[in-house]
């Protein structure tokens, strides 16, 4: 079965504990089992807060799509920059810099796309749905 939504929220730093909610309520309500769900919150936690602090953007927009054995998350801002999205090297006592590490280590794959019309880019994670 195949399921799927998409939302936007404002570039604001309020968006963030936002779309996390948002996720949590649309992956519940599909019945998915409440690790992924709690994994879903951090990938588009870390998506969100990039898109936010690292754009000029005015809306994120966000779709969740169920398929096969899968969960897509993209993330679309509206940056005019769409340059690859590269895991920092955090040091020891760097506050920020390893979402997109957590991410990786999260995910089956992630990467990046340019946005509609080469505007902006998409951030893309997949989740398995299975038990690995």
């Amino acid at each position: 079965m195949r399921r799927e939504e998409d939302f936007e929220l404002p570039a604001h730093a309020t968006a963030v504990a936002e779309a996390r909610e948002r996720v949590w309520g649309q992956l519940c309500s599909w019945g998915v089992p409440e690790g992924l769900g709690r994994t879903a919150q951090l990938v588009v936690s870390e998506f969100f807060t990039n898109a936010v602090v690292h754009t000029d953007s005015c809306l994120i927009r966000c779709r969740l799509r169920v398929c096969s054995e899968l969960l897509r998350i993209e993330v679309c801002d509206e940056g005019g920059d769409c340059a690859e999205v590269v895991p920092r090297q955090a040091a020891a006592d760097d506050v920020n810099g390893r979402g997109l590490q957590l991410v990786s280590a999260v995910a089956e794959r992630w990467g990046v796309r340019p946005g509609v019309h080469e505007q902006g880019r998409v951030v893309w994670a997949e989740l398995s749905l299975t038990v690995r």
